[in-house]
């Protein structure tokens, strides 16, 4: 039986962001979770508000788009769609602001 996905319902024009350096960018540090093994692409960092000093990795996370806006990105997913994630990462304070950042991939769910 498949882990159960925790909800999450964000509004992408507020708290996403479309590049996060330590995921996507070419970072030298090493994810906060499994390293640099592969955990698929259907993935995420979690805020602090949400790592939980660590408990978040490997969770699932059902995120749903519930505005398809963001600032100087048109449309950067469609509004009512939604994908399951895994936390594999922290996300710094600055880029995730309280919520998650998505994969590339995940993002264009």
């Amino acid at each position: 039986m498949a882990p159960r996905a925790t909800n999450l319902i964000l509004s992408l024009r507020a708290f996403l962001w479309f590049a996060s350096i330590l995921l996507f960018g070419a970072s030298a540090q090493t994810p906060a979770c499994y390293g640099f093994g592969d955990q698929g692409v259907m993935i995420a960092a979690a805020s602090k508000a949400i790592w939980n000093g660590g408990a978040a990795c490997g969770q699932s996370y059902h995120v749903e788009c519930i505005s398809a806006r963001n600032l100087g990105v048109p449309k950067p997913c469609r509004e009512g769609a939604s994908v399951v994630v895994k936390i594999v990462d922290l996300c710094p304070a600055n880029v995730c602001r309280g919520t998650i950042d998505l994969s590339r991939e995940a993002l264009h769910l």
